[in-house]
């Protein structure tokens, strides 16, 4: 396991680096090439990842709870069961992402594209999804409960991001009566 904990790394070429295991919280990546790199199970609490290409990047399960991830490009990402709450995702590119079983809970992700992403049982409770694309994302039991910016149906019991497709539609997460 490698320990960079607080590491300075701004702008460092690390693609395709094997980081599995890294304990990289609090390390600032600010615009660091993570291009292709194994992050399988990292620790990055709380690093700064701001402006970071993270394209094709395996971070599955990864922990990323309070990481700045603003404008950081993950587009193909597998972000499978990564933990994301409360990070920073604002104008992040997540095009085509796999996101399946993560927890988003509280992110910003203002102005976050996640057209044709995998958001299948992700949970989005109290995530801030203003101006997010969503194009074509497959939110298939998707919990948005709570989430910030988006419609609620009938009851207040369902609800759905926006905008919206038809298969969209289909998949909206139900929340609890309050």
């Amino acid at each position: 396991m490698t320990n960079m904990t607080m590491a300075k790394l701004g702008r460092a070429n690390l693609s395709r680096a094997d980081l599995k295991l890294a304990k990289l919280d609090r390390a600032d990546l600010t615009k660091a090439n993570l291009s292709g790199a194994k992050l399988n199970q990292a620790n990055l609490t709380k690093a700064n990842l701001s402006g970071a290409k993270l394209n094709q990047a395996d971070l599955t399960k990864a922990d990323l709870s309070e990481a700045n991830l603003s404008e950081a490009s993950l587009s193909g990402a597998n972000l499978s069961e990564a933990n994301l709450h409360e990070a920073n995702l604002s104008g992040a590119n997540l095009t085509g992402a796999i996101l399946r079983g993560a927890s988003l809970s509280g992110a910003n992700m203002t102005n976050a594209s996640i057209a044709h992403g995998q958001l299948i049982d992700t949970i989005l409770t109290a995530a801030n999804l203003s101006d997010a694309d969503l194009t074509d994302a497959n939110l298939s039991g998707a919990n948005l409960c709570g989430a910030k910016n988006v419609i609620y149906f009938e009851f207040g019991l369902q609800s759905v991001p926006v905008p919206l497709s038809e298969q969209q539609k289909k998949a909206i997460a139900t929340c609890p009566v309050q």
